[in-house]
């Protein structure tokens, strides 16, 4: 019954595409190719594709499902080798035995590893033209068990740049982040920094973590918060911070604006921001689903982030609007 399964799809495909399997074969002559791509591959969205090569014919045959035991394909690629095996062209039809069928062109560049013929990845074209739908994978990888596990992931805020400075001379700073998988309990590091003037690189490696992303549904929300607060105990303020951070994983707040974010800290730990020249001087909210965390650590093994976050004008008497340059990364273990 598989074997039927997989057959008519390919069958049709080939009707439909127009491409007769004789003059498909004329037309690509065989070739005695020095490579062989065939094998499974992993996408950036964690289905499993087949890999087939003959000659310089390259036919990818996708899943449904997240792991290695899935039968059911539903999409199938037709296509050849090119650019000296560095491009493989083609055209792609997803599941052709439904009355909503998708198709087009997509081309892959083939990155492949001189020293490691299993290091293996196909990356599609941002844009390629003559095709109406998108193709429903951005990468595929080679299957490597010691590679393609979970992926785990850790959460850094590793620099901080202060161009300019919320208080007079300097800023009395804390700063914290909160990792949160799904509904899971909420991971959560905080530090204080002391009194930091203008022209202060601080690189602290304030990591959280890890997390273990396992399903193509998984997800991930970061938040990170600097405050400038020059009273008060130091493990008060930690531990409010702390709480404000988790309390801040509950619901769908909106902390793009400091302003905004100022009164939903506020609301959450009215102690935490008192008056003066105390305020935030940087907060900010990442959601990250399992794809874009595939994607975001697919070359080197992690992603850095650096942002500008300009702050709210200070009551007379303090200093300008501050000015806070972050490094946050996201890396997977060395």
């Amino acid at each position: 019954m598989q074997k039927i399964i997989i057959c008519c799809p390919i069958i049709l495909f080939l009707s439909i595409s127009g491409i007769n399997i004789v003059e498909f074969a004329n037309a690509q002559p065989p070739v005695n190719n020095s490579i062989d791509i065939s094998g499974i591959y992993l996408s950036d969205k964690q289905t499993i594709y087949h890999v087939i090569q003959t000659n310089n014919s390259i036919w990818i045959l996708g899943t449904d499902a997240p792991n290695l035991k899935s039968n059911t394909f539903v999409s199938i690629f037709s296509g050849t080798l090119a650019n000296n095996n560095s491009k493989i062209n083609g055209k792609w039809i997803d599941y052709p035995l439904s009355n909503d069928t998708k198709s087009g062109n997509v081309d892959f560049n083939l990155l492949m590893d001189d020293t490691n013929n299993n290091n293996i990845t196909l990356t599609k074209f941002l844009a390629t033209s003559g095709s109406n739908n998108v193709y429903p994978a951005n990468i595929l990888t080679k299957y490597d068990p010691a590679v393609h596990g979970p992926l785990t992931v850790y959460v850094s805020m590793e620099n901080i740049l202060i161009d300019i400075p919320r208080s007079p001379t300097s800023d009395l700073l804390y700063v914290g982040m909160s990792g949160q998988k799904n509904n899971d309990t909420s991971l959560t590091a905080t530090k204080y920094l002391g009194s930091r003037g203008e022209g202060s690189n601080i690189t602290k490696d304030l990591r959280i973590g890890p997390f273990s992303i396992n399903d193509k549904n998984d997800s991930l929300k970061i938040y990170i918060l600097g405050l400038d607060k020059d009273d008060g105990t130091k493990s008060f303020t930690l531990i409010s911070l702390r709480n404000a951070l988790i309390q801040l994983m509950e619901s769908s707040y909106n902390v793009t604006n400091l302003v905004q974010a100022t009164n939903i800290i506020n609301s959450l730990s009215p102690a935490l921001i008192p008056t003066g020249c105390n305020g935030l001087v940087f907060i900010d909210k990442l959601e990250l689903s399992s794809e874009s965390l595939r994607n975001l650590t697919t070359f080197n093994g992690g992603y850095d982030q650096e942002k500008t976050y300009t702050g709210t004008t200070s009551p007379p008497g303090c200093g300008p609007p501050s000015q806070y340059i972050v490094k946050l990364s996201i890396k997977t273990p060395q």
